[in-house]
């Protein structure tokens, strides 16, 4: 991999750097049988959008409090995760470390959850910066806005569409996007 230089290296945690998919359907499967939820028939990938699809005539509490249940079940399902296709581009930049001056993990996760996954994989300690959108609008954008930081300086990893998109929407160039997975 050649690296160019560029001020910061931003990569996203699920599905990019870790693959967690097994595990965050496992903790809301559990989640879900914790408040009587049938999870017959829910298979791929489950986050709070389908849990309020399948509770389309429940309440509001009621997704909290799944989404809260899973949470506090996700620590006992991460040997459920790993690595995943950008953990290699993280080695190279680490070893690469001077053409860099930031190494950013960007997520929409909750911080709880991050850290949780990045500490079972020892790789906390990779990143100058961790920070955890909370799934509040453009990830990519409110962490340029909020950190003042060049879009144009940065080097994406990331794994999903959308969030690509999001990037590139928030000024990053579609040459700097290390689309993985």
């Amino acid at each position: 991999m050649t690296i160019q230089q560029n001020k910061i290296a931003v990569f996203d945690l699920d599905g990019t750097l870790i693959e967690t998919d097994a595990a965050n359907s496992a903790a809301y499967h559990a989640a879900m049988q914790k408040y009587g939820v049938d999870v017959f028939g829910v298979y791929g990938r489950v986050t709070a959008a389908v849990i309020r699809q399948i509770l389309c005539n429940n309440d509001k509490s009621d997704v909290d409090a799944i989404v809260d249940a899973k949470v506090s079940m996700f620590c006992h399902e991460l040997w459920r995760t790993r690595l995943g296709p950008a953990a290699n581009d993280l080695e190279c930049v680490m070893v690469e470390r001077t053409a860099f001056d930031k190494v950013v993990l960007l997520t929409d996760s909750s911080e709880r959850r991050a850290m949780e996954t990045l500490n079972y994989h020892s790789l906390a300690g990779c990143f100058d910066e961790i920070v955890c959108n909370g799934g509040q609008g453009n990830k990519y954008a409110n962490y340029f806005n909020a950190f003042d930081s060049d879009p144009a300086a940065c080097v994406v990893w990331e794994n999903e569409e959308g969030q690509i998109m999001s990037a590139i929407a928030a000024g990053v160039k579609m040459e700097n996007i290390r689309k993985v997975g």
